[in-house]
Parts: structure tokens; sequence; C-alpha cells
């Protein structure tokens, strides 16, 4: 991942990358997705279960790879 003025790169699994904004507050986490031409994008919002490590983060990631690869 590469990270600046606000934007996270990151690599697809099929190829190429997408942008990426995320928040996150206790419970709560949401992330805006665009793919590199600008064509698809993602935004997911979801509660927390209050694990302590990445699993949901992961679960996260890989649904929006799915989507902007699909």
């Amino acid at each position: 991942m590469r990270y600046g003025l606000g934007l996270m790169e990151i690599p697809l699994s099929c190829g190429g990358a997408y942008y990426s904004h995320g928040g996150d507050m206790p419970g709560y986490t949401t992330r805006n997705d665009v793919s590199e031409d600008g064509r698809r994008t993602v935004v997911l919002d979801a509660t927390g279960d209050g694990s302590t490590d990445s699993s949901t983060q992961q679960a996260a990631n890989n649904l929006i790879d799915d989507e902007l690869c699909a």
C-alpha cells in the first residue's frame, strides 16, 4: 500500500490498483474505494465485532478486492 494526500493506493489481486480513504471509530468503519480508471466504486460501512485481531479488516479488504475485480 502507498499513502499520500489522504488516499491509499492498494494493489488489486486481478492486477492494477484502487484508491481508498477510510475512517474508523470504536465499533464502526467506513471505506470509500475507486478503481484506477474511475469506472468502479465500492462504499463499505460496517459495525465492528469487537475482535482484537485484524480478521474484520481483512474481510473488508477481501470484499472490496472481490467487487473491484468482478
